[in-house]
């Protein structure tokens, strides 16, 4: 810890000089308040600093303000004693606003200056320990954040994949192209994007709409699995499937699950009302489950079955936009389909991306899968 000792009159300056190092400090003497600011500014161990009030050229109230203004100084721990000639008030409350705390009359009484040294000695050494504390600190709740955060990301992702294995348990009940249902997710967050959601949302529906078809674990796979017509009453059975999946899902309190259970309740639900389990009409029809109907139907019609062929992303386009008897532009919320035809072209790419050609060979001895659009 050293001591800056400024002063113009020399006889006074060195003496204050010798007295200070005799209290087992280290000196640096000044003669005025630029010299003062260099030394001051080069070496980062002087803390205390015993300066003259009025001095010639830069006096110690000006070289204080510079001290205060110079970056970083909220960061330097230091101790400014004053003396002065004078009693002049002001003087002594612009010092006080500017950081001074002690004040000796010269002459000085050495006395006094010894434990005003002691006093801002300890001081300095009670800063500095409050300061790495705090630097100690800062350091720790990062690491506390760090590992937080990496806990969350842990959580988050353990999260995704229990959502994705639950989907999968659906498909692997009905059976599906491996690809078919992260296209789902992958498709109704680009859609809810363009609808303008933020992405806390946007990622939520990626997760919470490939469980549309959770329900369908609940159907008699003798239905589920019939090549055949269905009679009215396996018919009347496979449209249990959206009340199931919302039982399924609706017990948690998980948000994306919450999502997820409407989804699966009105995901065959259609905007002009002829869609079941409840025959919801218009706004009464979840926003979500309107994002994942529409992506559904175009996957749907985009991909091979043994029962169809696959249509080309303008032929589906054409069937969804202006309809083909069995699927119309009426079934859709105009906004969803509004924002659907916008992002048709990142449809097509996660189509294409996202192909399940590899697993098509495996879909050709499988049965027919159930469509009940």
């Amino acid at each position: 810890m050293k001591v800056l000792v400024v002063d113009d009159e020399p006889d006074i300056r060195e003496e204050l000089g010798e007295f200070v190092e005799q209290l087992d400090f280290s000196v640096v003497l000044a003669s005025n308040g630029e010299e003062a600011l260099g030394k001051y500014f080069d070496d980062p161990e002087i803390s205390i600093i015993l300066s003259d009030l009025m001095m010639p050229g830069l006096n110690g109230l000006e070289m204080l303000d510079n001290m205060n203004s110079a970056p970083g100084a909220h960061q330097r721990v230091r101790r400014v004693i004053f003396m002065t000639g004078n009693g002049n008030t002001q003087s002594v409350i612009r010092a006080m606003h500017l950081g001074a705390k002690e004040f000796l009359l010269k002459p000085v009484d050495l006395d006094q200056l010894e434990r005003h040294i002691a006093s801002a000695k300890r001081e300095v050494a009670a800063d500095r320990a409050r300061q790495t504390e705090e630097i100690l600190l800062k350091q720790q709740v990062s690491l506390n954040n760090a590992e937080i955060s990496a806990l969350n990301r842990d959580v988050e992702e353990a999260y995704a994949e229990a959502l994705a294995c639950l989907a999968a348990a659906a498909e692997h009940k009905d059976p599906e192209t491996g690809q078919h249902i992260i296209r789902i997710g992958e498709y109704a967050a680009v859609l809810a994007e363009a609808l303008g959601w933020d992405k806390e949302w946007s990622d939520m529906i990626r997760l919470a709409a490939p469980l549309h078809d959770v329900g369908k674990v609940g159907m008699r796979d003798s239905v589920l699995l019939k090549e055949g017509p269905l009679d009215d009453d396996e018919l009347c059975h496979m449209r249990q499937h959206p009340e199931t999946g919302y039982q399924i899902l609706s017990g948690s309190a998980y948000p994306t699950m919450k999502m997820a259970a409407r989804i699966a309740r009105c995901h065959h639900e259609r905007w002009d009302g002829t869609g079941y389990p409840r025959g919801l009409k218009g706004s009464e029809i979840p926003v979500e489950a309107s994002i994942t109907t529409l992506v559904d139907v175009y996957d749907a019609l985009r991909s091979k079955r043994p029962y169809k062929p696959a249509f080309d992303h303008k032929q589906v386009m054409d069937i969804i936009l202006k309809g083909d008897g069995r699927t119309e532009p009426k079934h859709f919320r105009p906004d969803v389909l509004a924002a659907f035809e916008t992002a048709q072209n990142k449809m097509a790419q996660i189509f294409d991306q996202l192909s399940d050609e590899a697993d098509l060979a495996n879909l050709a001895g499988s049965s027919r899968r159930r469509e009940v659009l």
